[in-house]
């Protein structure tokens, strides 16, 4: 049971225990101690004067009461009765903090919900102005209505959803790093595919932690009408609904793909160490190469792909090898047709 339950639990019944004790005092007091009717005029002077005493100055009309003397118990009932009511107010107040903790857990739900519902709106603004164009309108990618192929991976799908996924909470916490982390640092991909840019602030992107958190937020939490929405929202800000894709980035030449991979380990200056030990030196490598005697094996079996194969993946031609793979088929960053372009490169060298 949660505790905040307990504690209001106590608090009341502490509370409800307290005002009924004080209940008891108070009327156990009017019981002992009634209210005496205060006396005015000839009754008042009867008090002060025995009967058939003369009284030295004349008597008005109208007698104004003659005070008396501070009555001890008066003034200890009076007392009394303050004290009441201040404990009765003090415990007043811890009643309504015992109240309150018993209906925080719902107040705090409310909240949520209602805070929730206001990042899944803010977010849908931000996906309409920022995210729009390459994941598409409804979020879920692939090729638009247009009959253009979106670069965005779909985002509105089932192993995104809090729903789907919100009986395995270590699930629901892997998206939300997932989504988080990818919308923070972007996504690096060799051209010619899209990458996705960083969008956090703290990589050179324009938005802040809490817009990042809205954004997952309408990808884990947001309806098919929230998506809904979004061309409607493009309209509002003068956008058009039809997704705007930006031309594909061009492909860098292999010289450029092989400074940027392979000069990791390989040197590609004559007379100058590799970083790696184990990484020959690729200078003139289109005259002596290839290195590898498996490789050498390759190339003699007449295999024209020979060293396209090797760079994809160096393992299916020399077990063992230290060289990872490099082919996205293989579980490399390069796509074939990179692949290719450092290959033509590699067999330049030295010539």
């Amino acid at each position: 049971m949660d505790l905040n339950v307990i504690l209001a639990a106590v608090s009341v019944l502490i509370f409800v225990a307290l005002l009924a004790f004080f209940a008891f005092l108070v009327k156990h007091q009017a019981d002992v101690e009634p209210e005496e009717k205060p006396v005015y005029g000839v009754e008042l002077l009867e008090q002060h004067y025995a009967p058939g005493s003369t009284v030295e100055q004349p008597t008005p009309y109208y007698v104004a009461p003659i005070p008396a003397a501070p009555d001890p118990l008066e003034i200890s009932a009076n007392l009394d009765k303050k004290i009441v009511v201040g404990a009765a107010m003090l415990f007043g107040l811890f009643g309504l903090i015992g109240a309150y903790l018993l209906i925080q857990p719902a107040l705090r739900a409310e909240a949520v919900e209602h805070q929730l519902s206001l990042d899944v709106r803010r977010g849908k603004a931000l996906y309409a102005s920022l995210c729009y164009d390459c994941h598409g309108r409804d979020g879920r990618g692939g090729t638009n209505p247009e009959g253009k192929q979106l670069p965005g991976l779909p985002l509105n799908k089932a192993e995104f959803k809090y729903e789907a996924i919100k009986a395995d909470p270590a699930a629901v916490e892997r998206v939300r790093r997932l989504l988080v982390s990818t919308i923070e640092q972007g996504r690096e991909r060799p051209a010619p595919a899209y990458s996705m840019p960083a969008w956090a602030r703290s990589h050179g992107g324009p938005l802040g932690a809490w817009q990042i958190k809205q954004l997952a937020d309408l990808i884990m939490y947001g309806h098919d009408e929230d998506w809904a929405d979004m061309p409607h929202i493009r309209e509002e800000h003068g956008q058009t609904v039809a997704e705007v894709v930006p031309d594909p980035p061009k492909p860098p030449s292999g010289d450029v793909i092989a400074r940027q991979v392979c000069a990791v380990c390989h040197s590609f200056t004559a007379g100058q160490a590799s970083t790696s030990p184990l990484a020959p030196n690729l200078a003139r490598y289109g005259v002596e190469g290839p290195i590898v005697a498996e490789l050498r094996r390759a190339k003699d079996s007449g295999d024209a792909d020979w060293l396209v194969k090797w760079v994809t993946n160096p393992a299916s031609i020399k077990p063992g090898s230290a060289m990872p793979p490099y082919g996205q088929s293989a579980g490399g960053q390069l796509p074939e047709a990179s692949v290719r372009l450092v290959v033509q490169y590699l067999l330049t060298l030295g010539r």
